[in-house]
């Protein structure tokens, strides 16, 4: 009896010793679940996307490491070789002495091909005393033409082989649209997608009739 007594203390003792042990495993599990569900809603509410990212004003970085375009507006357009979508070499020159709006793009950006039917409809709109260029940051010359094919782009698709026009612009984004002088010097730049409102009031501002 005395053995089985004893047997049943040393048992009782044993579980009463390894309920705080047990409390405070739970207590730090369940603090250990708060800090993480708590670390989660608050990084996935600090999180940049490229949904949400938006790249308005040059100069200016919205958030850390996050390339945006040099502020050019009043700079002259750099004389530099670039190539047509036939291979030719053509000088930035050569697309001077009418109003001027250039947009940098390629395919795989979204924003991209959303606003390319915007600016197919300016240049059937507003071509004839505007120019346009599309210049391709990004493709081979037949990606870039079945793209344009596919957005009925009647204006003239270009490249950047050497890679100065568009360092020497500052360009770091896409889409980004430069509305410029006859004269070669940048009125203007847009970071971001253009709409059908926003570029209309742009060429009105820029380009009036």
């Amino acid at each position: 009896m005395n053995h089985r007594k004893g047997h049943n203390s040393a048992k009782y003792s044993a579980v009463v010793s390894l309920r705080p042990l047990r409390r405070r495993i739970a207590l730090l599990s369940l603090l250990v679940l708060v800090v993480s569900i708590g670390g989660g809603w608050l990084w996935s509410s600090l999180a940049v996307t490229e949904s949400t990212m938006v790249l308005t004003t040059p100069g200016e970085v919205p958030y850390p490491n996050l390339n945006t375009n040099d502020d050019i507006e009043g700079q002259q357009l750099p004389d530099v070789e670039l190539q047509t979508i036939d291979g030719k070499a053509q000088s930035s020159n050569s697309l001077l002495g009418a109003p001027l709006i250039i947009n940098f793009w390629y395919s795989t950006c979204e924003p991209c091909r959303r606003e390319m039917p915007v600016l197919a409809d300016a240049h059937e709109k507003y071509g004839s005393k505007i120019s346009f260029l599309g210049l391709n940051m990004n493709d081979s010359a037949s990606v870039a033409k079945e793209f344009a094919e596919k957005y009925n782009v009647k204006y003239e698709i270009a490249f950047d082989p050497s890679g100065s026009f568009i360092s020497g612009l500052g360009i770091a984004t896409a889409p980004t649209t430069l509305f410029v002088s006859k004269d070669g010097v940048v009125l203007d730049q847009v970071a971001g997608e253009l709409t059908t409102e926003k570029l209309d009031a742009l060429i009105a501002e820029w380009f009036p009739s």
